[in-house]
């Protein structure tokens, strides 16, 4: 097909019958033995150039207030004006506790932060009962803003209750394109009439720059494939491209600080804590992929005051697991293919690597097409897949260099 002078990104021609279903089962190990972050990301199958995945949306716990409630609790433990609106309402139900988790809400004698009761919604209106833990004493008082966010402790339950209200969320579905990656090598007449050894230096010289184009070509589409949305899917005007990491986390309401422009230990570890914050289980196995100036920059954190015991014939300071001051551990990545604006945390559980179509490997040669040369081509179809890309990964960006 020509290549379209615009807008490149949708799909793509199928091969007309110049490949065989000749599958390399050599080629993905060599790969990943180029590439510690190919060897870190797990890999997964799809049935088709477009795939979708479904992604749970957890009941939410949090809701913010959209106008302020009263400001003070008086000495009875009572209060002039006690309802509450929120943004949303979807969830919540009479009887459940709150508490306030943007600001501490001091109240009674000890300052414990104010427990309020939901006794009826409407919409997203809420009556309260405020301080009902009855820790007022008359010395303290709460004081709630707008945009303050509340955190649901329980719904308690009477005896003999009836169903309380339906939380559950609707799946939402994400859906993503697979990409054709390739190489190709070619020994000429000449050269396969010489000796046997020069034949094979020349065929794995191009065979080991092949790979090591399509290690760097997967290893940066994972991070920075871009898809042309205005594309027509399916069309062979267009060449299709998958999305990567990036384009799934760069999103509003997504995990990234791209305000501190640095990379710093209490930056990182902020991150972490939002990742936290969200939900995602702090089991998981994470990774840190950044340019090796940066993970320079990690190794250099606290070298004036750690102590690393070293080999008597070493000399010099490596830093290739990052602990966060939450206890969640992360080896760091370094590739020449993550820019260095960038540091991303990735979440293994949450993204992979999926395959279309395996690595397969097409001859061609003078008896087939009459050139005077022997050409080999290997192409493969692979595509990312992003689970909760706004909850479980997270990313320092904008970073100075």
């Amino acid at each position: 097909m020509a290549w379209p002078a615009t807008n490149y990104t949708a799909s793509y021609d199928k091969l007309a019958g110049t490949f065989k279903p000749q599958v390399d089962p050599k080629l993905w190990p060599a790969l990943m033995a180029r590439s510690p972050l190919l060897a870190y990301v797990p890999k997964g199958k799809v049935n088709g150039t477009k795939f979708d995945w479904e992604i749970a949306v957890e009941p939410t716990r949090l809701y913010t207030e959209a106008s302020s409630t009263d400001t003070t609790i008086d000495g009875s433990g009572d209060a002039s004006n006690a309802s509450v609106v929120f943004t949303s309402g979807t969830g919540l139900e009479a009887g459940m506790l709150i508490r306030n988790v943007t600001r501490a809400t001091p109240i009674g004698t000890y300052g414990a932060d104010e427990i309020m009761q939901i006794l009826t919604v409407t919409t997203a209106t809420c009556t309260v009962k405020r301080d009902y833990a009855a820790q007022n004493s008359g010395t303290g008082s709460a004081v709630h803003a707008t945009g303050d966010v509340f955190e649901v402790i329980a719904t308690p339950k009477e005896e003999g209750s009836s169903p309380g209200a339906n939380k559950y969320i609707d799946v939402t579905l994400t859906s993503n394109y697979t990409q054709n990656f390739d190489f190709e090598i070619e020994v000429t007449g000449d050269q396969l009439a010489s000796e046997r050894m020069v034949v094979a230096d020349t065929v794995q010289a191009q065979v080991s720059m092949g790979m090591q184009k399509l290690s760097n070509e997967l290893e940066s589409t994972l991070l920075y494939g871009a898809l042309n949305a205005s594309a027509v899917a399916g069309s062979d005007t267009y060449v299709r491209s998958t999305k990567g990491l990036q384009n799934f986390l760069y999103a509003s309401g997504a995990n990234v600080d791209y305000t501190t422009k640095a990379i710093t230990e209490p930056a990182i570890n902020s991150r972490f804590d939002a990742i936290v914050q969200d939900k995602t289980d702090p089991m998981d196995k994470f990774i840190i992929v950044t340019h090796p100036t940066n993970a320079r920059t990690i190794s250099h954190f606290g070298e004036d005051v750690v102590r690393v015991t070293q080999d008597s014939t070493k000399w010099g300071r490596s830093i290739s697991t990052f602990k966060s001051d939450l206890g969640i551990e992360a080896d760091i990545i370094w590739t020449l293919n993550c820019s260095k604006s960038d540091l991303f945390i990735i979440d293994l559980n949450k993204i992979e690597l999926v395959e279309f179509r395996p690595w397969q490997t097409a001859t061609r040669n003078f008896q087939t097409d009459g050139v005077d040369a022997m050409r080999q081509r290997v192409l493969g179809s692979y595509g990312v897949k992003v689970v909760d890309p706004l909850y479980s990964h997270a990313a320092l960006s904008y970073i100075t260099w």
